[in-house]
């Protein structure tokens, strides 16, 4: 009994031995918060002590998971600070692996140490604090919505008095606030989002009682939408025929979509209505619009529409060419044509080449201008005459208006595009001569016939001073050689002539006057 209570008395000595030599107490360091640098997206961490002179160092501690020969969760040193005076890191450190703030919310706590007597005495480590983890952007193609979702920052205290969503669609532009959550929550859902766009998210943490702000990592999405179109190329819109507007457009047949849509408009930027519905897996689209093509422009496109009933891509427009032809109106012998551009090419219009028929004649290029150009001047004097082809001429000018595409449409392709026919129709020019000489030596004074161009129901009746007919024709190439109907040259003198004929406005007119035949 006596050499158990000696025993029991010598380890409360060894007890009280050991208790006085640890008996300093060193100070256990606040972190003040562990955020991600917006520029570097590495980790930083600072701390606070009340007295360092009470220590002489820190040790920073992270949480390691996924190395070889370390227990997940288990906490080990990834830097030794030996400054007391330095109480923020920046988390570079590989023994343990680098740092992932974009694949976990990385915890850390810190310990400070004091060396005394050559040992190193470490105090309590501090509570631990978290990075902000950002989820994963979770996006619904149907709603065209981004849900955006991160861990609870708990480095606040009490708590963190608000969270902020900041956003841009671009490394080099403006972050722009998506929106405030408070009260714990950790969601928000950015809406009206856009197809095919790089959004690049960060989450703010700040805290009204210290003043503090801490930055998630910053994570990107691209709303690309599975299978969207990799070509819609309005190819034309051409006027082939009267008030038939003929359509193509080339687009992608293995694209993932549920339909294309054909829309037209009565103006550029209007509302566009629906002319016709094509199935997934269409290479070509070809329509054929009945329209009043003289009279009105019209605009066409093609959208595709995916399974959730959403827009994912349009073609570029495609718009009928609209020519207007009018005689001139100041008295010279001209033609004023006058049309729009062609709406739009991803090449641009290369040229308007114009194209003339006179009468019912075999259309034929007259003139090539170039695309800033939309009038054209066609001078007809020289086309002033009485036959063409042999025909009595009416005066009848119609033109069209064929545009091509300029290269550089990215599909490779080139378009065309003719606009509606418009006609001009020209007055009347008649010329009368007062005398002539079946006898002549020039054939073109040997008979009496007016010059008449561009008329229609010609009649021409010549009389003598008895009032007797001696010559008549409808036929504006025959003249009169100043025979009797016998054929005998009648007597010199002066005859009268009564001459009718028709205008383009179906206007009758009639003329008279005197001839002379003369030997």
């Amino acid at each position: 009994m006596k050499i158990k209570i000696i025993n029991t008395g010598l380890i409360l000595i060894g007890l009280i031995i050991v208790s006085g030599l640890k008996a300093q107490t060193i100070e256990v360091p606040v972190i003040d918060y562990v955020t991600v640098n917006k520029q570097s997206q590495l980790i930083e961490i600072k701390w606070t002590v009340s007295d360092t002179t009470q220590i002489d160092g820190y040790v920073v501690k992270r949480q390691i998971f996924g190395q070889t020969g370390v227990v997940d969760g288990s906490w080990n040193t990834i830097a030794d600070i030996n400054n007391p005076n330095q109480m923020s890191y920046i988390d570079t450190g590989t023994v343990y692996g680098l740092a992932q703030p974009d694949v976990r919310a990385e915890n850390y706590r810190i310990a400070a140490y004091k060396i005394i007597d050559g040992n190193i005495e470490y105090g309590n480590m501090s509570i631990s604090v978290s990075s902000i983890l950002l989820y994963p952007v979770s996006f619904d193609a149907c709603l065209m919505t981004n849900t955006i979702s991160w861990s609870p920052y708990t480095g606040f205290a009490p708590n963190v008095s608000q969270y902020n969503i900041y956003y841009t669609t671009g490394n080099n532009s403006s972050a722009t606030l998506l929106g405030t959550v408070s009260n714990g929550d950790t969601s928000i859902v950015h809406q009206n989002v856009l197809a095919d766009t790089t959004y690049y998210y960060v989450i703010e943490a700040f805290s009204n009682s210290s003043g503090d702000t801490v930055y998630s990592n910053i994570r990107n999405f691209n709303t690309t939408i599975p299978g969207n179109p990799q070509i819609m190329n309005a190819d034309y819109a051409t006027v082939d025929n009267y008030n038939e507007i003929s359509l193509s457009f080339t687009v992608d047949e293995n694209a993932t979509i549920d339909r294309y849509v054909l829309l037209k408009s009565d103006s550029v930027n209007g509302i566009y209505d629906t002319l016709s519905i094509f199935p997934a897996g269409t290479s070509q689209i070809t329509y054929t619009d009945y329209a009043k093509t003289a009279q009105e422009q019209f605009f066409y496109k093609v959208i595709a529409i995916n399974n959730c009933d959403v827009t994912t891509d349009e073609s570029n427009i495609a718009s009928n060419i609209l020519l207007e032809a009018q005689p001139a109106d100041d008295g010279s012998k001209s033609n004023i044509l006058k049309w729009t551009n062609y709406t739009e090419w991803l090449g641009g219009v290369y040229q308007y080449e114009i194209y003339r028929s006179i009468d019912g004649s075999v259309y034929q290029s007259i003139a090539q201008v170039p695309a800033n150009t939309t009038t054209y001047t066609d001078d007809i004097t020289n086309l002033i005459m009485p036959t063409y082809g042999g025909i009595p001429s009416k005066g009848h000018f119609c033109y069209y208006i064929l545009a091509t595409e300029d290269a550089g449409n990215p599909y490779g392709i080139t378009g065309t595009s003719k606009s509606n026919i418009s006609c001009a129709h020209q007055e009347a020019v008649v010329w009368y001569p007062n005398a002539f000489n079946p006898k002549s030596a020039k054939p073109e004074n040997r008979t009496f016939k007016p010059v008449a161009s561009f008329v229609s129901d010609y009649s021409l009746i010549i009389y003598d001073r008895n009032g007797s007919i001696v010559f008549s024709s409808n036929d504006p190439l025959e003249g009169w050689d100043g025979t009797s109907g016998n054929g005998e040259l009648l007597k010199q003198g002066t005859y009268i002539y009564l001459l009718k004929f028709r205008t383009k406005n179906n206007q009758e007119v009639e003329k008279s006057g005197q001839i002379n035949l003369v030997y």
